[in-house]
């Protein structure tokens, strides 16, 4: 009788748990259907998983990397209050630059909100509240969808739901947004390694569901046009078999199937060969090259317009203001290569705190306008010399997570940083040799780990780390690894 009650209380308690694991488990899609959607679904699971804690979130002594983990937020706010201090009393007032330092201090208050979802997901996993298989299944779900949605795009020109793709370039249901090949990276060793769970007990069906998902999401990654994506999922395949998971025969079955079914394609596809040709040639061109191809920058209403030439190769290029001549020596041909270089010199002048919440597209239109002829705000520009500064070129963001980590939060928070990822690295060796045993628990770790790995490749160009859903995502998947690093420790 006492065994039945506590089986009933048992199932009682995992059905008023199902809502908020459906809302986890609902994060993958809303990934899909934009920010606004991921910000509240962010904010549901935050508040439903509070209730279901209570005086847990305060009773509960946390972990040493989750300390750490809340510095590195309370740098990225303290490094935006300091720019705001110097904003309001040590610089002239300009209420355009007040306005934008206190929207971005209002932002990095904002920000804790993804501590507070790493937060809360380490605790529900803690107390046995949270259930990954309903993430599980919506991520296999979106990501076998997506990549079938992509390769039928490709090939009829319109998905399932009536979008036009582009003529080399397909998206799915994200649209004319190209992020579609980012997408299926995040989440396809997720899938992957559910479907080698899934079959785990016949080997037949297990070799040929796997074979043919990374045979599906390979190809549709190779669709979407993103090369980046695509050479990851590679090199992720790779570093699957090199750890010895008695699973390398179906690992190099699939990525010599893989190989031959995209030969195949571009063999017998003349427009999409040449395509590919001359993107090859292009790669090979930006490596063997160390200068640009010359640009003229033409100055209307103090906006530097930039408009590209591939006619010849020269050192100098000539801008005309009015009636002087100026000229500006030009050397790398990798805008990438001249982000980094920007960001390091929006770095220098604060090199401990950095400069604050995105502060990179202000202090890059400040130096562009002192110095550099190749930033998005040339104004008053007047008639004196423009210093020679080369290779620099300013966006919103410089396009590497470390990079923008050094540029708004210093030094300090690239050594934060640093530990963190130290800390993750020494667990993986510490326990590989568990991971390596068959069970549902072990691969979700995996999945995560080399998704992380992939997410935060420092050789890889990224978005910014502080938008919505690049935050989000690596907490997401940060907090998997926390919650199993949590229950190896128990084991």
């Amino acid at each position: 009788m006492i065994q039945t009650k506590s089986i009933i209380r048992e199932k009682i308690n995992n059905n008023s748990y199902l809502f908020v694991n459906c809302v986890f488990g609902f994060f993958p899609i809303s990934f899909i259907l934009g920010s606004l959607i991921v910000n509240l679904n962010l904010l549901l699971f935050c508040c439903l998983g509070i209730y279901y804690l209570k005086s847990k979130i305060l009773t509960t002594k946390f972990d040493f990397i989750l300390k750490i983990i809340f510095l590195f937020f309370f740098i990225v706010f303290f490094s935006t209050a300091l720019s705001l201090v110097k904003t309001l009393y040590f610089e002239g007032y300009d209420s355009a630059n007040v306005t934008s330092t206190l929207a971005r201090f209002t932002k990095s208050i904002l920000f804790f909100r993804y501590f507070l979802l790493l937060l809360v997901i380490y605790l529900l996993s803690k107390f046995d509240i949270l259930r990954f298989k309903y993430f599980l299944l919506a991520v296999v779900f979106a990501s076998i969808l997506l990549s079938l949605d992509i390769i039928y795009q490709h090939i009829f020109g319109l998905d399932i739901i009536g979008l036009k793709g582009l003529d080399f370039r397909s998206s799915g249901f994200f649209g004319d947004e190209n992020i579609a090949g980012g997408y299926l990276l995040r989440f396809s060793f997720f899938t992957i390694f559910f479907t080698i769970i899934t079959f785990k007990n016949n080997n037949f069906a297990k070799f040929i569901s796997t074979v043919v998902v990374i045979c599906i999401l390979g190809i549709g990654l190779f669709f979407t046009g993103n090369r980046m994506p695509l050479i990851l999922f590679i090199l992720g395949l790779f570093l699957v078999f090199s750890l010895d998971l008695k699973i390398k025969k179906i690992i190099l079955v699939s990525l010599v199937l893989l190989s031959l079914l995209l030969t195949f394609i571009i063999s017998s596809n003349e427009p999409y060969k040449r395509h590919l040709s001359n993107q090859y040639s292009s790669f090979i061109e930006a490596i063997e090259n160390t200068f640009l191809t010359p640009f003229d920058i033409n100055i209307w209403k103090g906006v530097g317009i930039q408009s590209w030439t591939r006619t010849k190769r020269v050192d100098e290029t000539e801008i005309s203001l009015g009636q002087k001549k100026f000229f500006h020596t030009v050397k790398f041909k990798s805008n990438y290569l001249r982000l980094a270089l920007t960001a390091i010199d929006t770095w220098k002048p604060n090199k401990i705190f950095g400069n604050g919440l995105k502060s990179f597209r202000v202090d890059c239109g400040k130096l562009a306008t002192e110095s550099d002829v190749f930033g998005k705000n040339l104004v008053n520009l007047g008639e004196e010399q423009i210093p020679d500064k080369k290779n620099r070129l300013c966006s919103t963001h410089p396009h590497n997570y470390y990079f923008e980590i050094l540029t708004e939060t210093g030094i300090i928070g690239l050594i934060i940083a640093s530990i963190i990822s130290l800390l993750f690295i020494v667990f993986i060796f510490k326990n590989i040799k568990f991971m390596k045993q068959i069970s549902i628990e072990n691969y979700i770790l995996l999945s995560a780990i080399i998704s992380l790995f992939l997410e935060t490749f420092p050789l890889r160009s990224t978005g910014s780390l502080y938008t919505t859903n690049n935050a989000t995502y690596i907490i997401l998947i940060g907090s998997i690894i926390l919650s199993y690093k949590d229950l190896w420790r128990v084991k």
